[in-house]
């Protein structure tokens, strides 16, 4: 279901607020804070991040054009982002603020979309952990450089970026992407 000015602006029980021209590196929410808010991509590219106890921050999902992210804590009681989103290409985005918990009751066709995007999300996710859990780095990086690089194209990845996404140590995906290259594998034509 794609969505449109007219439908977010009949949506109920809600504030909405346009955001424009974000910059690339600045942060929409931080991991922790609590969450008033989600948003609606209308272009651009968000990477939301986790950092874990011992400060290390890890790439966990991307969302671009016609994507809602941040809504996840309107289903649960504890009401704080998991992770922290960060504007990787300029963006524009449409800012919702439920009024309360009866906003989910009062959209019930947003409700089923973000039920149905939750339910894609969850299922991405344990595909991904199980292959970190039973495929080589040489797979998990190969796959991350090619999916990352075929997927968003415009954004220019970092191997730590791509490490994470791949859920090694950027060491190895330095050291796995070089031998690629090496070997003429490379899944995409980064120097």
């Amino acid at each position: 279901m794609s969505v449109d000015n007219s439908t977010l602006d009949q949506l109920k029980a809600c504030q909405i607020s346009q955001m424009e021209h974000l910059p690339k590196g600045s942060y929409l929410y931080r991991q922790g804070e609590t969450a008033c808010s989600f948003y609606y991509i209308k272009s651009g590219l968000i990477g939301l991040y986790h950092m874990v106890d011992n400060g290390k921050e890890s790439l966990i999902r991307l969302y671009d054009n016609d994507q809602f992210f941040g809504y996840r804590t309107w289903f649960s009681p504890g009401q704080t982002y998991h992770c922290s989103a960060k504007v990787l290409l300029p963006a524009t985005l449409v800012k919702i603020t439920p009024d309360s918990q009866g906003f989910l009751v009062s959209n019930p066709d947003l409700t089923l979309r973000l039920l149905t995007d939750i339910s894609d999300e969850l299922a991405n996710a344990e595909s991904r952990l199980a292959h970190i859990s039973y495929d080589k780095s040489l797979k998990r990086v190969y796959d991350a450089l090619n999916f990352l690089y075929n997927t968003y194209p415009d954004y220019p990845w970092s191997y730590r970026e791509v490490a994470e996404f791949a859920g090694c140590e950027t060491e190895t995906a330095i050291r796995i992407a070089r031998e690629l290259k090496k070997e003429g594998k490379l899944p995409h034509n980064r120097e």
